[in-house]
């Protein structure tokens, strides 16, 4: 009898949370794109004005794409993958002080809100990614997937890389107010050093060497596999990538039970 009321209180325990975090979501959701259509519009617009105009540039100087015949498929999948990290990290990391006057409710932890952020960056990511890769098609002669199965691998590293340093990031500044804006510095030269315009193997061994030390360029270069067919690969190591990503969520996780303790 103790064990089927335990069980029983567990089950009831996580069907409210499950409810609290859907709640958070739908919240999260109107906050952001529910008070004008052109929110949802942007979040196609500006991964798509990066790739248009690094297209441009490299038709204009007549410059090969690194892998392929097209440029903007190569550049798209480079560029939505690191929006895709960058704004699940930052959008996560304000996530307990923008729902700050929420946590007076008992019912409501810090750790709901960075998972309601994250399920809402998730499903935005995704939309984003088969829309953009779709519309591509149509002004490009692209090619399907070679290994969509690949693809979501990709995905799913750079999410779990994103949620652990993003939750990491909400626990920091909780303790330290400006940590947003370092992180945001530090983020910076990630456009440069992520191979969005640019493969590995297109790299002399001494740059890859260097260049391989970041963990988000694995995950870009493991969704390009998946797509291309024959694509060169070179010092790729997505278990380099997840070993952060993990790494990061179980900090996180520690230093948010630490928070709430105090």
């Amino acid at each position: 009898m103790a064990a089927g009321s335990t069980l029983g209180g567990f089950f009831q325990a996580l069907v409210v949370q499950t409810r609290v975090i859907g709640a958070l979501v739908l919240r999260e959701m109107r906050v952001r794109y529910g008070r004008s259509q052109f929110g949802y519009i942007w979040a196609i617009l500006e991964p798509m004005a990066y790739v248009a105009a690094m297209t441009a540039i490299f038709s204009y100087i007549d410059r090969p794409p690194p892998f392929g015949s097209s440029y903007i498929l190569f550049f798209a999948l480079g560029v939505i993958a690191l929006r895709f990290y960058v704004a699940l990290a930052n959008q996560l990391t304000a996530a307990m002080q923008a729902n700050e006057a929420l946590l007076t409710y008992p019912i409501v932890r810090e750790l709901d809100t960075v998972i309601a952020r994250f399920i809402l960056e998730a499903i935005t990511a995704i939309v984003v990614f088969v829309i953009c890769l779709y519309g591509i098609s149509f002004v490009d002669d692209i090619s399907f997937p070679a290994y969509p199965l690949r693809i979501a691998e990709g995905l799913g590293l750079i999410m779990l890389f994103g949620f652990g340093t993003g939750l990491t990031n909400a626990c920091i500044l909780r303790f330290f107010a400006s940590w947003q804006n370092i992180f945001r510095m530090i983020t910076a030269p990630l456009f440069f050093i992520s191979g969005v315009f640019y493969s590995m193997a297109s790299l002399p061994s001494e740059a890859r060497a260097i260049i391989a030390w970041n963990p988000l360029i694995h995950g870009i270069e493991v969704i390009r596999d998946g797509w291309y067919a024959h694509y060169r690969t070179t010092d790729l190591n997505e278990g380099y990538l997840l070993a952060w990503g993990l790494f990061f969520t179980v900090l996180g996780l520690f230093m948010e039970r630490f928070y709430r303790k105090r």
